[in-house]
């Protein structure tokens, strides 16, 4: 049985003054991405200096530290360097192993043969991270009665595919629709890796991938956040794609006597704005499917919307996450209240997606406990 978490209406904040949105260019979180891009312009001799100096500087000189940070740290550019051989992840290493250079420091000064096991412990969570986690797109199958269903039917949730070439993870995709053959699918954003949205290579490929799932089984999708999903990218993915678009629109569908709304709102992730968009898109009577990138928008549902589910994504369910604290960042604006998995206001039940893919830029390629996810709904009366 899967845990549904309760939200509380109250807890719903109100954002008119704010000028900075998650999702947007030149946020926080993008600019912190945004400088750690700027170290793979380096070139590889001016790197290794820089990683042989930081790792000094964060051991204090004490050769034996020193030389222990420099080991694993190479190490670190060896399996990143060896992920796009694997199809797992194609971004650039430096910026990458420069970040696990810093968590690595923060365990070196342990004495010997401690800060030994810390680091051997640090290449097998490197290992797990950025090689098996990455590598395991899960099914999560979600059983759940509307009551105005006459008959049962089932489709997929996919979400923040983040493609930078095709990989283990898109075959994946294509093997899964191919074997449940959903009645439909819905994709609530994010097509390319941040890293991809104007590279033409990508988009050619990302077009390529939903027509051959749309062959399968009918696509409708959302875009996703600005700054990933940007508009001149989203206009040539869309004159070039068979799936349908929903861009503050809805589309009704009927499958087995079951009339379903499917209701897709273009994600600004200004909810108190994009809110306004859903009331002339409601259909009374029918079961009402709301697509929204972002899981902020769930505060500004009604009860009298009669929304019986939201899907998102977004958040990547934090992409790393801890145990029991869970995920250390969401880019969600109710931070990490909003996280993963199926959540309940009013009568709506959310589900938020781990989502496919992976942040771009200088953003390390990892995830940890926080695997990958396309969601099976079986719905029944």
């Amino acid at each position: 049985m899967t845990k549904i978490r309760v939200l509380n209406p109250e807890d719903k904040k109100s954002f008119v003054t704010r000028n900075k949105f998650p999702g947007e260019e030149g946020n926080p979180f993008d600019r912190i991405l945004r400088h750690l891009q700027k170290i793979n312009q380096i070139s590889i001799f001016l790197f290794f200096i820089l990683l042989f100096l930081s790792a000094g500087v964060f051991s204090l000189f004490n050769i034996e530290n020193w030389l222990l940070l420099v080991l694993f740290s190479v190490t670190d550019s060896l399996i990143i360097g060896f992920l796009p051989k694997l199809k797992i992840s194609f971004g650039p290493y430096k910026s990458q192993v420069l970040v696990l250079l810093f968590l690595r420091a923060l365990f070196i000064w342990f004495s010997f043969p401690i800060n030994l096991i810390f680091q051997i412990l640090g290449s097998l969570l490197v290992f797990y991270g950025f090689i098996q986690e990455p590598s395991e797109l899960r099914i999560t199958t979600i059983y759940h009665k509307f009551p105005t269903v006459s008959s049962p039917f089932n489709f997929l949730h996919i979400s923040d595919v983040h493609l930078e070439q095709p990989g283990i993870r898109e075959k994946k995709l294509l093997r899964i629709v191919e074997s449940r053959k959903p009645e439909f699918i819905l994709f609530t954003g994010d097509f390319l890796n941040l890293s991809n949205i104007r590279d033409n290579k990508a988009i050619a490929n990302i077009i390529s991938i939903f027509n051959q799932i749309n062959k399968i089984s009918p696509i409708y999708y959302v875009s996703g956040s600005s700054a990933v999903d940007v508009e001149d990218t989203i206009k040539i993915i869309e004159k070039n794609l068979n799936p349908t678009r929903l861009n503050n629109s809805n589309i009704l569908l009927n499958h087995g006597g079951n009339n379903i709304n499917i209701i897709g709102i273009t994600c600004t992730h200004q909810p108190h704005i994009d809110i306004k968009q859903l009331p002339p898109l409601l259909q009374e009577g029918h079961i009402n499917i709301l697509l929204y990138h972002s899981p902020d928008l769930v505060y500004e549902l009604r009860r009298e919307d009669r929304i019986d589910l939201m899907l998102s994504g977004h958040t990547h369910g934090g992409q790393v996450r801890l145990p029991i604290i869970g995920a250390i960042f969401t880019g969600s604006l109710y931070g990490r209240k909003l996280q993963k998995g199926l959540y309940q206001i009013h009568d709506t039940l959310l589900y938020i997606s781990r989502g496919i893919g992976l942040e771009g830029l200088g953003a390390p390629r990892v995830r940890f406990l926080c695997s990958p996810e396309i969601i099976e709904w079986k719905i029944n009366s």
